[in-house]
């Protein structure tokens, strides 16, 4: 038994955040080809994303998904929380969210994350080499930030998430293999940022889309397999491989 965890924005999704549009926005059904194969292999897909709960789920229903890890795990990461409280707001009760932003003006919140959020906080720009270091310091370890990937911005804009320090997407993959309990060595996780690139310590396949690597070069150097096509191709492309050597 296995599954395939499939990234969504940047990686299943074209640069416009359309399931038919590939690289240079032209129109693409490669996304759906390689969806169409995971299902004639009886493979179940897993959207792992750092899009909020709601949002993820919305796509999982239009295109069939089997389940989603949404926040990059962020909101099911026991976090400390008063009764009633998400994660994402003991995160802001914190001061770490507005403290990291008054320290490194190379980032700001990200506007299209600022609702629905249960677990991480989302912030977008570029965070200096210290900003990691400085997280760590001003939560005593409760807190990391994490680089989910190009943001699609100019000048090397990324996505990144303030969360537990225990979340991420390797975790929250490793304990979904647990749940459906299938075997972690046979299953499928296709990315473009860092943060999928640890999904690998987890399943026995990872594969990095061709525009993830092109943005990020300590991705390329470190990737096992990058794919020669972008986005919606890439997926398909990795997708093919991976069935074909399962036989």
């Amino acid at each position: 038994m296995s599954a395939a965890y499939l990234d969504l924005d940047g990686t299943l999704l074209g640069p416009s955040g359309s399931l038919l549009h590939g690289e240079d926005g032209r129109f693409s059904d490669a996304g759906p080809r390689a969806l169409a194969l995971l299902a004639g292999a009886g493979v179940p897909v897993v959207l792992v994303s750092g899009r909020g709960r709601s949002r993820l789920e919305a796509v999982a229903g239009l295109i069939g998904a089997d389940g989603v890890i949404a926040e990059l795990g962020a909101a099911d990461a026991r976090f400390p929380t008063r009764r009633g409280q998400t994660v994402h707001q003991a995160i802001a009760e914190s001061g770490v969210p507005a403290a990291l932003l008054a320290l490194e003006p190379g980032l700001e919140p990200h506007p299209l994350a600022a609702s629905g959020r249960e677990g991480s906080h989302v912030l977008r720009g570029l965070a200096s080499a210290r900003a990691p270091t400085l997280v760590a310091s001003l939560s005593g370890g409760a807190l990391r930030l994490a680089d989910n990937g190009g943001g699609g911005g100019g000048a090397g804009e990324r996505i990144y998430h303030l969360l537990p320090a225990g979340a991420g997407k390797a975790a929250a993959v490793a304990a979904d293999i647990a749940a459906r309990g299938i075997e972690a060595r046979a299953c499928l996780a296709v990315g473009n940022s860092r943060q999928d690139l640890e999904v690998g310590e987890v399943v026995g396949v990872v594969a990095i889309v061709a525009n993830g690597a092109a943005a990020d070069p300590l991705l390329a150097a470190r990737a096992p397999w990058v794919t020669a096509g972008a986005y919606g191709e890439g997926v398909l492309e990795a997708v093919a491989e991976w069935l074909s050597r399962r036989g």
